[in-house]
């Protein structure tokens, strides 16, 4: 899927050895276009009606409640100009968590990403970055070069541009020293980030492996959602994939995930998740139905590609449209009736 491609994996591998790290509605959506003076409204009317909104968006995000994620793919070393590029600000209004994927500081866009992080902190949503665990440049594999490593991750992209959080993308099963330095990597992370840091922040394992993964099992007590990479499975498998997660975290931590058409995929990494034209069939909406056994709730769905929900004719079209996050107000409303 997202990084599978030897390709991504290159360009990983060059960009954390340089100077860049590659890092890698509930309410209706209101705007200052359809709040603006043309439509009869004040603009001191205009911004009491956006504070109410934000403040019923934010109440609503601390509510208990089965999430919304997305993977927005960032404009930089993986993909070329995306449309808006890549403003993710426009995401629907009851979205949790926004997954920024690809992000690299290196970016022509890289400087306006706190300003859209702000404009979503003002709905209650929370935006992180994807990332790894590998050493920077000059730490030793022991606990002090754990320790800088995470503190390089904290200081030049977390805080930097002020994401909340950072979600490290796991497919595969690492041992002996690469286990131990990953291990590593993330515990001295932990102390930032994820339920044990007690600052709020996210710190998310993002996977298309079972609850048996290696790493997995050493760090569970530090994450705080599993997004399940469930990627062209039916609805169906997700039990038995929830069973093997079930003695490490709560089902409110696992959140399994679809995926949009990926214009550069095709034909090999295309998922079919989506029916289009989009009639509210397809994997995605039954993930969204989906329940585990027993009473329990699941964490939530996410999404990949989220850039692309759009009113596509086929499931690989490529033409360039404007998001308008179709599937991904219908798959909160499902979730959150």
């Amino acid at each position: 899927m997202k990084n599978s491609s030897p390709l991504f994996t290159a360009m990983i591998a060059a960009c954390l050895f340089s100077a860049t790290f590659l890092l890698s509605a509930c309410t209706k959506n209101l705007t200052d276009s359809n709040l603006s003076t043309q439509s009869g409204v004040s603009a001191q009317s205009a911004s009491a009606a956006l504070t109410a909104s934000d403040s019923s968006l934010q109440a609503y995000k601390k509510t208990q409640h089965e999430i919304y994620a997305g993977f927005y793919r960032f404009q930089g070393p993986c993909y070329g100009a995306g449309l808006n590029g890549s403003n993710f600000s426009a995401i629907p209004d009851s979205m949790d968590v926004l997954i920024v994927f690809c992000f690299s500081s290196t970016s022509p866009v890289a400087d306006s990403v706190p300003v859209w992080i702000n404009k979503l902190h003002n709905k209650g949503t929370k935006v992180i970055v994807t990332g790894n665990l590998n050493l920077i440049s000059g730490a030793s594999a022991n606990t002090a070069g754990y320790a800088a490593t995470a503190k390089y991750i904290m200081d030049s992209i977390v805080n930097k541009y002020g994401f909340d959080g950072y979600d490290v993308d796991i497919e595969s099963n690492p041992s002996g020293t690469t286990l131990t330095t990953m291990t590593g990597v993330y515990t001295a992370l932990s102390a930032y980030l994820g339920p044990k840091s007690g600052t709020g922040k996210l710190l998310t394992f993002d996977t298309n492996q079972s609850g048996s993964n290696s790493l997995f099992k050493k760090v569970y007590t530090m994450v705080n959602y599993v997004w399940l990479q469930a990627y062209g499975r039916g609805a169906s498998t997700l039990q038995s994939t929830w069973n093997t997660f079930s003695p490490y975290i709560s089902s409110t931590q696992f959140v399994p995930g679809f995926s949009f058409y990926e214009e550069n995929g095709y034909p090999s990494n295309v998922w079919y998740d989506v029916t289009y034209p989009v009639n509210g069939t397809g994997r995605a909406y039954d993930y969204a139905n989906w329940e585990p056994t027993g009473g329990v709730k699941k964490g939530g769905v996410f999404s990949y590609a989220i850039d692309r929900d759009a009113n596509l004719t086929s499931s690989t079209d490529n033409t360039l449209y404007l998001p308008t996050y179709v599937v991904s107000k219908a798959l909160i409303h499902i979730m959150n009736p």
